[in-house]
């Protein structure tokens, strides 16, 4: 094999080893994910013995939010004043 097509065949493999390690780290990227979003679902589960209620946990998300957009509304008020007394 001459030089020139066993750097073209080398290329070639490179490139398919690059593409299947893309493709092995996007379906384990997936699979985390996936676990992520059934744990997450086995909270609520009504077989988990534990089961947190959802509107109970969307009611204390709902105060959660408000109180830190409060808080945000509150720190950025006082940066631009901060800022502008500069």
């Amino acid at each position: 094999m001459s030089r020139k097509s066993s750097n073209m065949y080398q290329q070639i493999v490179d490139m398919e080893l690059h593409d299947l390690e893309n493709e092995l780290a996007n379906i384990q990227n997936q699979l985390i994910n996936d676990y992520e979003v059934l744990d997450e679902m086995w909270m609520y589960h009504p077989a988990n013995p534990e089961f947190i209620n959802p509107i109970k946990a969307y009611d204390l998300l709902k105060k959660s939010i408000v109180d830190l957009e409060v808080r945000l509304a509150s720190l950025e008020l006082k940066i631009k004043a901060l800022k502008s007394a500069n």
